[in-house]
């Protein structure tokens, strides 16, 4: 050939000596080299120990001189590739490395031992700097830039006491003699390595006629093939076993166990299939408290297994995509250039339905299965209608409490947990979340030859054996009872706490409560939902709060933080004996009895909607005004100064005297409250400060649950029914309604009417 291929790469002098060792194994190939700096070099205060840097830090600009046309191909230190690739470059040859281990470079020759206590250490690899603690805890570990060179300059001057180098770069700079010690921890799997990238052509394009000065991808490819591994590596296939009963693998699966050199395979395998495979093979099984292999050695053993030219399966229990660690094993060998095929496997919850009859989906209970992993340090409740735990046999109580207590799960909830699912000895135990939540006994649904149980008996939940995948949710009650006997109540407001909790009750708050504290000295921050007072001429002083004739509390809510408010600011508690709670609904009366409130002061009014409560104060000022010959009396003798027959007429009728002049209301009510409750008391004579107590909102991530599994809803005030109508659309047919409170069912009424 008579053209030259154009080359781009870095140029610091390693850089150049890596081009002149390429092009020295193929002497018959004519090039033109281009050198430029990259992102990297031109950018040292990054640091590449932290996490920081871009993956394509040291290659972004040679790529762009090959998307440009400006060089057929780049060489790189292949460990400089990111990963993944850009979608339109490819490597096209890799050359293995000389010598792929790390040296210590220090003043005086120090080798690591030697090195006193706080010694600073300069590297730019993580991987190093964890291989250097798990030898000396003791030093200090910097970033380090710069060429080669440079950083060999810096350990001179003092900065760093030592420095990791790769061992084939100082040979490549023929700077030997300054290796203190090679170092023994494992390094970069493509330490040394020089890997050639070019332009991705597609299929159709390959075909297009190039100019005869050009070389075409093709050739390209087969300049290098000689001396690259890249042809001569095996590859690895990730190949799901099932879940244990050997019948289930699918006919890919079993070719490739068949056609492998070297099989790794897990504990949860039934390893009796493999005795007459030809293939090597080896066990990797990790299980909890028996772990055989680490996750990063079995993914070196893979590499070096393919590396070598073998055809290597993973077997994994399961589906290898599945909580086996797949995405980890790929990213590792395709980082390093190994080809990796995956075949899938019936996963282990797929079995369970099977073996067990239980569809994990049901039309009147489950429309969503959530796969969830037990091995997380903290509980994982996704927002699902059927749970299946995997590995979880160790926070199966954690979970139960998390399900019931947090996450408002039904006491009942039906839950089955499996052993060896599909094998021979598969045992099943039944028991519920409320009895898992408690670490009470499981019942044996079969006889275990692994617990010596027969059917029916009940088994420590210590005793159960392992692994377990637990199956949570309405369907796993299905085996036992009809669909109508186990649909629960679905119970909509706050979460309330589980010792008040119904079993049979699922909970799902629609409501989140947000108390304004401070509302009374800043009420400029809640400009977005205040509530003016009526009379804004009037401010409201906290020793004044004690001196209303009416608190009036239409919910629960507004209770504690007035009542908390006031205590805090009023020395005279209880209130003055002319004061009146009226309370709307039994559940605001229990919350005034609990704040303390005496019995004597609290008036319940039981009315139907707000414009009861506007008629309950009505009736109230006219009774009062019908006091008026009282007050006439008493403001007679006050003008004649007969100061003692006044007071006579005071304490006798002193609530009549004053609630006739113009009685108060202290009005605490959610933002969402209309205004039509003070205007219309103010228009009767009332005096009334109505405040913004607390907000009433939608919880930012509500839980939705299918309507379908419920047999009745339980709506708690009239911010549930319209958040749940938010949240659904609509009211659900053929679903019976419980309302809490005679203003939550005129609410409930006035959208059916409507509907």
């Amino acid at each position: 050939m008579n053209k030259k291929i154009r080359v781009i790469a870095r140029g610091s002098r390693l850089s150049r000596l890596q081009v002149e060792e390429v092009f020295k194994k193929f002497p018959d190939l004519a090039y033109e080299i281009k050198y430029l700096e990259s992102y990297g070099d031109k950018n040292l205060q990054i640091s590449l120990l932290n996490g920081e840097a871009p993956a394509d830090i040291f290659t972004r600009e040679l790529d762009d001189a090959i998307r440009r046309g400006d060089a057929d191909i780049a060489i790189h230190s292949a460990k400089d590739l990111p990963y993944p690739l850009p979608e339109d470059i490819e490597v096209i040859a890799l050359f293995p490395a000389f010598d792929a281990t790390d040296s210590l470079v220090s003043r005086d020759h120090k080798k690591l031992a030697e090195l006193p206590a706080g010694s600073v250490i300069g590297t730019s690899s993580q991987l190093r700097k964890k291989g250097l603690n798990e030898l000396r805890t003791d030093l200090t570990i910097k970033g380090i830039r710069g060429c080669i060179e440079e950083r060999v300059q810096q350990v001179k001057n003092g900065k760093y006491d030592a420095a990791i180098v790769a061992t084939c770069a100082l040979k490549r700079l023929d700077m030997e003699a300054e290796i203190a010690e090679v170092l023994p921890f494992p390094t970069h799997p493509l330490q040394g390595f020089l890997a050639i990238t070019a332009k991705k052509v597609k299929s159709e394009e390959r075909r297009v006629k190039n100019s005869k000065d050009i070389y075409t991808p093709q050739e390209l490819r087969a300049a290098f093939a000689s001396q690259s591994i890249l042809d001569k590596q095996g590859k690895v296939q990730l190949v799901g076993f099932g879940p244990g009963d050997p019948d289930l693998l699918t006919i890919k699966a079993a070719k490739a166990i068949d056609q492998a050199d070297i099989i790794f395979y897990d504990d949860l395998i039934d390893a009796s299939y493999l005795e007459d495979k030809k293939a090597e093979k080896v066990y990797v099984g990790k299980r909890a408290g028996y772990h055989h292999k680490e996750q990063a050695t079995i993914n070196r053993l893979l590499l070096d297994a393919a590396r070598e030219g073998k055809n290597v399966v993973r077997l994994k229990g399961g589906d290898p995509m599945i909580f086996a660690h797949g995405s980890e094993e790929i990213e590792y060998l395709e980082s390093n250039l190994i080809q990796v095929e995956v075949i899938p496997g019936v996963t282990t919850a797929s079995a369970l339905a099977a073996s067990q009859k239980i569809s994990l989906t049901h039309r009147d209970f489950s429309s969503s299965v959530a796969l969830v992993s037990g091995h997380t340090p903290q509980p994982v409740t996704p927002d699902a209608e059927t749970l299946v735990y995997y590995m979880g046999a160790k926070q199966l109580q954690a979970i139960a409490t998390q399900l019931i207590d947090e996450d408002g799960w039904a006491f009942n909830t039906p839950v089955l947990l499996t052993y060896n699912v599909s094998r021979k000895d598969e045992q099943a135990f039944e028991t519920t979340l409320w009895k898992l939540r408690n670490g009470e006994e499981a019942t044996a649904n079969n006889y275990s030859a692994a617990t010596g149980k027969n059917a029916d008996e009940s088994i420590a939940l210590t005793e159960l054996p392992t692994p377990l995948i637990a199956l949570i949710g309405n369907v796993a009650g299905l085996k036992h009872h009809q669909a109508s006997a186990i649909k629960p109540t679905l119970y909509t407001g706050i979460l309330p706490p589980v010792s008040k909790r119904k079993a049979g009750y699922t909970y799902t708050p629609l409501i989140k409560i947000n108390h304004y504290p401070t509302y009374f000295n800043n009420q400029d921050e809640y400009e977005d939902t205040w509530v003016p007072d009526i009379d804004p001429e009037r401010p409201i002083y906290p020793n004044d709060l004690n001196e209303y004739h009416y608190y009036l509390f239409t919910s629960q809510y507004s209770v504690k933080p007035t009542i908390d408010y006031i205590q805090s600011y009023c020395h005279e508690f209880p209130l003055d004996k002319q004061s009146l709670f009226i309370s709307i609904g039994d559940a605001t009366t229990e919350a005034l009895r609990k704040a303390g409130i005496e019995e004597q002061y609290i008036k319940q009014v039981d009315v139907d909607n707000r414009y009861g409560v506007i008629e309950w104060f009505k009736r109230e000022r006219e009774r009062f005004l019908g006091h008026k010959s009282w007050y006439e009396k008493y403001a007679k003798l006050i003008e004649e100064s007969r100061w003692d027959e006044a007071d006579v007429i005071y304490d006798r009728f002193y609530v009549s005297i004053e609630k006739y002049k113009m009685p108060t209301v202290f009005f605490p009510h959610s933002s969402l409250t209309p205004d039509d409750i003070p205007e219309a008391l103010f228009e009767m004579g009332y005096y009334v400060t109505s405040i913004v107590a607390y907000n009433n909102v939608l919880p930012k991530h509500p839980r939705r649950v299918n309507l379908n599994h419920f047999k009745r809803i339980v709506f708690t005030s009239p911010s549930t029914i319209d958040n749940f109508i938010k949240l659904y659309g609509k009211l659900p047919d053929n679903v019976e309604f419980i309302t809490r409170g005679p203003i939550t069912q005129a609410h409930l009424d006035e959208i059916l009417n409507k509907e």
